[in-house]
């Protein structure tokens, strides 16, 4: 969960149309590689590591959800 202070210094980035855009490509792609990466996994650590990763991704795909919610509790 994002407070308020800091969804007010990430509003920027998140409401910005053209760098919201080109991060969210930048993260997808992220995710498909480290989804292949996933597959093919052949440690435990490996894939303990990938699935970090890929966790981290997904959460950064959402920060502009959490960010708009933070500034929406006013």
């Amino acid at each position: 969960m994002v407070d308020k202070s800091l969804a007010k210094k990430l509003a920027p980035l998140v409401n910005n149309p053209q760098a919201w855009e080109a991060l969210k490509e930048y993260l997808v792609n992220q995710k498909t590689l480290e989804q292949q990466v996933l597959a093919v996994a052949t440690s435990e650590l490996e894939l303990f590591r990938s699935q970090g990763r890929l966790s981290s991704l997904v959460r950064l795909e959402q920060l502009k959800d959490e960010v708009k919610e933070a500034l929406d509790r006013e």
